[in-house]
C-alpha cells in the first residue's frame, strides 16, 4: 500500500500547513480541516499498523482499498489546493463566489468518499489489534526507520576476488601504450560492481594520476560524456557554463587535461561502439600505461572495443551463491540453522545472479527471521528476478533527492530531528538494503550521489504506473502523452539526446492540471507553455528560464529549481509571499537576483540558491532573523562546497 501511503503522507502535510496560525487569511472552515486531518492520521496509523504486521499473519484488505484511499486523499488535496489558488490569483469578488460554491460541492463529495474509505478500514482494523497483541511489531515499520550499522562491504565482493585480481593486473601491467579493457556480461551479473571495485582500489588511486567515471547508457549524448567527464575531473565547475561551448571545444578542453597524465577512464554501460569511435580522439596516448575501461553486456561491443580479448564475467557457482547470500542477510552471526534449508532454496532461485542475490539479501536482513515470512519471498521471487536483464544506472545528487523528498512531503517528521536528517536515514535505510548504491563519496565520506540499477528502476517504474504515479515522456515525444495522463501525479520529460533543435513550446493537455510535479532535464523547450496549465505544481525542475512573472503563477510551489541565465538583473516584487509554500528556490547560471523584505516571512523558505543574491533589510522580529540567517548561510556553505 505504498502509494496510498504516500497520498495520505502528502495530504497530511497540507492540512497542518493550513491550519498553522501564520495561514489564518486563508478562508476555510478549520473545523472542517481539523476533522479531515484526524481522519487521515487514523489511515496513516491504520496503514503503519498493517505494513509492520508479518506477511502471513495480515488481515485480508478490501480490493482495491490502498487505490481507493489514495484516490481520495488526491482528490481531497486537489479540492483544498484549487480553492487556495483562487483565493490568493483572483481579483474579482463573483468569481470567488462561483470557486467557494466549487469548494463546497468539492468538499462534500470528498468527504462522502473519504467515510466510505473509513467504513473498509473499520472492517479490518480490529482483526490488526488482535494481530498486534498476539505477535512483536516489525523491526522496520514505515512509522521510523531504525538501522542497523552499515555492513562492510566485503560481501559485496563475494565470488569476485578473481576477477579484481585480473583486471588490476590488466590496468596495471607494463605496456606503456594506451589499452582498452571491456568487462562483458548479462545485466545484473556484476559488471559495474567489479569495475567499481577496481577503480576504488586503494592501488589503483595511487597508481593513476586522474580517474574519472561516466555511465553512457543507451541513450547517449557525446555532449553530455564530455561535460560529465570534465565535470567529475574538477575543471568544468558550472554546467551551466558549457551551453555555448561546441562539443570540439569540450573534446580539446578534455584532451589538454589528460595529456601526459596517467589516467584510468570508465566508460560503464555501454551498448554501442558508434560512442567510443566519436569521443576516442580526445583521449591522448602519451606511452605513460595510461588505461579505458568499459562494462557492456553486448559482446560485440567488447570486441570491437579494443584489441585485448574481453574480460568475460560468468555466474556464481552455488556455493557462491550462498557464501554470497550469507554474507549479505546475517553479515557478522552464523546463519540460523532453521532457516538455512529454505535459505539456499531462496539463493538457488536467483540463478547465480549477483544482483538478485544482493537485493533479496538485503530485503531478508530487514525482514523478520521466520520460516514463513522467507517462504512467502520465496514463492514471489520472479517478480523481481525475471524482469528484463538490463544494466543502466541512473544518478543524482543526494543534496537534490532529499530536496525533492522534502517538497513532495513522502517524510514524517520525527521529533527533535530536521526533515534532512530524517531523508539522510530513509537513504541509508535504502543503502543498507541494497535498493539504492552509492555511486560517489565526498573526500569525508559524505555521501554525494546515488544510483538504482535498471533492473529495480523497471520494477519502481512499473509500480509507480499501475498506482498513478508518474508518467514519463522523451522530449520528442512530448505530442504523445499516455491517455491516462489524467491520474498521474508527476511528469517527467527526459531528455532527446540531441542538441540544436529548434525551441518550441508544447502545451499540457487539460486532464493533467492536476499534476503536482514537472521535472524536464531537456534545455530550450519552452517549458513553461506546459508548466502554465499545471496551476497545482508543488515541484517544477527545468532548464528553460521564467520571468518573475511566470514565476509567481505557481502560487503552490514547494520546490522551483530553473535556469536564471547569466548578466540578468531579476527583480521578484512584494508578490513573492505569494508563494506561501515554498521551501526551495534554485535559479542555476550567474544571474542576479533582488528580493524583497517580504523573503523574510516566508516560514516555509529554507534554501536559496542563485548566482547572486541581493538581500533588502529584514522587517521581523531578531528570533525569526536569526533561524532565517542560519538557513542561509548553510545554503551558501553549500554552494561553496
Amino acid at each position: 500500500m505504498a502509494g496510498a501511503y504516500a497520498a495520505v503522507v502528502s495530504l497530511r502535510h497540507v492540512l497542518e500547513n493550513i491550519l498553522h496560525p501564520t495561514r489564518h487569511w486563508i478562508l476555510l472552515d478549520r473545523q472542517q480541516i481539523q476533522s479531515l486531518l484526524e481522519k487521515v492520521i487514523s489511515f496513516q496509523h491504520f496503514l503503519e499498523d498493517y505494513d509492520a504486521l508479518p506477511v502471513t499473519s495480515k488481515p485480508e484488505s478490501d480490493d482495491g482499498l490502498d487505490g481507493q484511499m489514495a484516490k481520495a486523499c488526491y482528490a481531497a488535496e486537489d479540492v483544498i489546493e484549487s480553492f487556495v489558488l483562487d483565493q490568493i490569483l483572483t481579483r474579482s469578488q463573483a468569481k470567488m463566489k462561483k470557486s467557494l460554491k466549487y469548494f463546497s460541492q468539492g468538499f462534500e463529495k470528498v468527504i462522502e468518499h473519504m467515510d466510505s474509505v473509513e467504513k473498509k478500514v473499520m472492517k479490518i482494523k480490529g482483526n490488526i489489534r488482535v494481530v498486534k497483541d498476539q505477535q512483536p511489531v516489525s523491526s522496520l515499520p514505515v512509522a521510523g526507520l531504525s538501522r542497523l550499522p552499515a555492513p562492510s562491504g566485503k560481501e559485496t565482493v563475494v565470488g569476485f576476488d578473481s576477477h579484481l585480481i585480473q583486471v588490476m593486473e590488466r590496468l596495471t601491467g607494463q605496456e606503456p601504450n594506451l589499452r582498452m579493457i571491456s568487462i562483458v556480461g548479462m545485466g545484473g551479473i556484476g559488471k559495474t560492481t567489479l569495475a567499481r571495485h577496481v577503480y576504488d582500489n586503494p592501488l589503483i588511486m595511487e597508481y593513476f594520476d586522474i580517474r574519472t567515471w561516466v555511465t553512457i547508457s543507451q541513450e547517449y549524448s557525446v555532449r553530455e560524456v564530455l561535460v560529465v567527464l570534465l565535470h567529475d575531473m574538477e575543471i568544468l565547475y558550472d554546467k551551466s557554463k558549457q551551453e555555448d561551448t561546441s562539443d570540439e571545444e569540450l573534446g580539446e578542453q578534455l584532451y589538454r587535461s589528460l595529456f601526459g597524465r596517467r589516467y584510468l577512464i570508465v566508460l560503464d554501460d555501454m551498448w554501442s561502439i558508434d560512442v567510443w569511435d566519436k569521443v576516442r580522439r580526445f583521449f591522448p596516448n602519451t606511452f605513460n600505461g595510461s588505461r579505458i575501461m568499459i562494462t557492456t553486456r553486448i559482446y560485440d561491443v567488447a570486441v570491437g572495443f579494443g584489441s585485448d580479448a574481453p574480460h568475460e564475467m560468468d555466474f556464481l557457482d552455488e556455493e557462491k551463491s550462498w557464501n554470497l547470500f550469507c554474507e549479505t542477510v546475517f553479515p557478522r552471526v552464523a546463519f540460523p540453522i532453521e532457516l538455512e534449508e529454505i535459505g539456499k532454496k531462496i539463493a538457488r532461485s536467483c540463478g547465480g545472479l549477483p544482483l538478485a542475490l544482493a537485493v533479496i539479501g538485503g530485503l531478508l536482513a530487514k525482514s523478520k527471521k521466520t520460516i514463513e515470512e522467507w517462504e512467502y519471498v520465496a514463492e514471489n521471487l520472479n517478480s523481481i528476478i525475471n524482469l528484463e536483464n538490463d544494466e543502466q544506472y541512473y544518478g543524482i545528487r543526494v543534496s537534490k533527492l532529499m530536496k525533492l523528498w522534502i517538497a513532495e512531503g513522502f517524510l514524517k517528521p520525527v521529533e527533535a530531528k530536521s526533515l534532512e536528517d530524517v531523508a539522510m536515514e530513509y537513504l541509508e535505510d535504502l543503502i543498507d538494503r541494497n535498493l539504492i548504491i552509492v555511486y560517489k563519496r565526498g573526500k569525508l565520506g559524505k555521501i554525494k550521489t546515488c544510483t538504482i540499477h535498471d533492473l529495480l528502476r523497471d520494477l519502481c517504474l512499473k509500480e509507480a504506473q499501475k498506482e498513478n504515479f508518474l508518467c514519463i515522456t522523451r522530449a520528442d515525444h512530448i505530442d504523445t502523452f499516455p491517455p491516462n495522463i489524467e491520474n498521474k501525479r508527476r511528469l517527467c520529460i527526459r531528455t532527446s539526446g540531441t542538441k540544436g533543435h529548434s525551441s518550441q513550446s508544447f502545451n499540457a493537455p487539460r486532464s493533467a492540471s492536476f499534476a503536482r510535479s514537472l521535472v524536464c532535464n531537456d534545455f530550450g523547450w519552452g517549458s513553461w507553455g506546459l508548466a502554465r496549465h499545471l496551476k497545482l505544481l508543488r515541484v517544477l525542475d527545468v532548464r528553460d528560464g521564467y520571468s518573475p512573472k511566470e514565476i509567481l503563477q505557481l502560487v503552490n510551489s514547494r520546490y522551483l529549481n530553473f535556469y536564471g541565465g547569466s548578466n540578468l538583473n531579476l527583480r521578484l516584487s512584494s508578490s513573492v509571499s505569494l508563494l506561501w509554500n515554498l521551501q526551495i528556490l534554485i535559479a542555476r547560471g550567474s544571474c542576479r537576483i533582488t528580493l524583497p523584505s517580504e523573503i523574510w516571512k516566508m516560514v516555509q523558505l529554507r534554501h536559496l540558491e542563485y548566482g547572486q543574491i541581493l538581500l533588502s533589510d529584514p522587517l521581523i522580529s531578531p528570533t525569526i532573523l536569526l533561524h532565517k540567517i542560519l538557513a542561509f548561510w548553510k545554503t551558501y556553505k553549500h554552494s561553496l562546497r
